[in-house]
């Protein structure tokens, strides 16, 4: 069976409901397409100097009405993508 959605404890009692897909999905693509050389234009009001940071803006979302579809979710409001799905099969398996 393929795992849909897991429930963590914290040290307070609270749950923490994780989406295994989408979970498995951010993880991976974080590892692997990371910019490590993100720059922006620093704060400090000086011309040419940057902040060099790492920055990921891929992230996965399930939607759907049969929670059948992970789509790229943009971080910014308003922000469209281009949609690309996956559906399961009702047993669990990888349909497309």
């Amino acid at each position: 069976n393929f795992p849909q959605d897991f429930k963590l404890i914290t040290k307070n009692g609270k749950s923490l409901p994780i989406g295994y897909p989408c979970a498995m999905l951010n993880a991976d693509v974080h590892d692997r397409y990371t910019n490590h050389q993100y720059q922006d234009l620093a704060a400090n009001g000086q011309p040419f100097q940057y902040d060099i940071k790492s920055e990921c803006s891929i992230f996965f979302e399930l939607d759907g009405p049969y929670r059948a579809m992970i789509l790229p979710a943009s971080p910014e409001e308003g922000k469209l993508l281009k949609k690309k799905y996956v559906v399961f099969n009702l047993d669990g398996s990888l349909a497309e």
